[in-house]
């Protein structure tokens, strides 16, 4: 079957056509998730019906069970950290094989906040190319806990360590002339218990619909679920966890201002060949909605590769180049 083509033409009329489903919002979506693969776990799901793509390459798969869902929360994480302070992942995103977009996420250093020892990570995603004619851009923030970090109160009823949890998260939007800014602070409750909330998030979101509308703010406060996780956190969660082909796990997710629940299943595993790492072994993580998440079959647990498929095409992110920065370490 011969490939379709997205000529500039069709760009731009889709960008006109607000009220339907244009490509540039369809980008959007795809370039948020995990920024990359969150929005795919969350946003993309009410956006619009996503089929999983098919895979041509050689894999090992398992037959998938119909069982109960695990919480991921609870699951082992492994032995070290899959990543380290100055790795650098650059992503290039496709659609129809045009490039649209670009990603890099990068753990900045280890520092503290409010007393607790957290990573500090950013990423950064934005439009490029012909997409120009749609500006967006997508600045993320999260500092997270750091191996070890399990509060008193859940020690005490017997808790182990949740893995990657976040404390603070901050998000920045520039969608055409709309502007908000999202902060979020995870705050954990004394005396917790594992059955029930173990705090709230103290949401606050301030948003702007163009230079000449009146600013908007929102605040709230959220029940915070054991393991909650924000858009950018997530992905470094899946990283530490000891996953298992054939399951399907679920957590917790803060997601367009509300925390959602987010179910994966470990499909297969795949040999990808890739720019920047050659070919690798992966695991192949499949969403509700039939987004597909690559993982490398390692220690460090890198994502090399995201894919979804809608109705104006196949949209395709990829891990261009991995860097790694000399930084001290405390």
């Amino acid at each position: 079957m011969p490939h379709a083509t997205l000529g500039r033409r069709d760009v731009a009329r889709c960008l006109r056509a607000r009220r339907t489903t244009p490509i540039a919002k369809r980008l959007l979506i795809f370039l948020v998730v995990v920024g990359i693969f969150a929005v795919s776990l969350g946003a993309v799901a009410r956006r619009g019906q996503i089929v999983s793509p098919s895979s041509s390459r050689a894999s090992e798969a398992v037959p998938l069970r119909e069982s109960v869902a695990e919480s991921l929360v609870a699951v082992e994480n492994t032995d070290s950290s899959p990543f380290q302070v100055g790795e650098k992942l650059t992503y290039k995103v496709k659609l129809r094989r045009l490039p649209a977009g670009k990603r890099v996420d990068n753990v900045v250093q280890k520092t503290t906040v409010n007393g607790q020892r957290v990573y500090h990570i950013r990423s950064e995603a934005r439009t490029k190319s012909i997409f120009r004619l749609y500006h967006f851009r997508n600045e993320q923030e999260t500092y997270i806990l750091r191996r070890g970090q399990v509060s008193e109160s859940l020690l005490r009823v017997g808790a182990s360590d949740v893995g990657f949890s976040p404390v603070r998260f901050r998000n920045q939007l520039e969608d055409r002339k709309y502007r908000a800014t999202v902060i979020a602070n995870f705050l954990q409750t004394p005396g917790a218990q594992l059955s029930g909330p173990a705090g709230e998030i103290a949401y606050e979101k301030i948003s702007r619909k163009d230079p000449e509308s009146p600013q908007r703010r929102e605040k709230k406060t959220l029940a915070m679920p054991t393991g909650t996780q924000d858009e950018l956190s997530m992905l470094y969660f899946l990283r530490g966890k000891c996953l298992t082909l054939g399951k399907t796990y679920f957590f917790p997710l803060l997601a367009k201002g509300k925390v959602q629940k987010v179910t994966l299943t470990v499909e297969r595993r795949d040999i990808v060949k890739n720019k920047a790492l050659g070919p690798v072994r992966t695991l192949v993580l499949r969403t509700s909605n039939g987004s597909r998440l690559w993982l490398t079959d390692d220690s460090r647990r890198i994502p090399v590769q995201i894919e979804a498929t809608s109705k104006i095409g196949t949209m395709k992110a990829t891990l261009e180049k991995v860097e790694f920065s000399v930084s001290r370490q405390d």
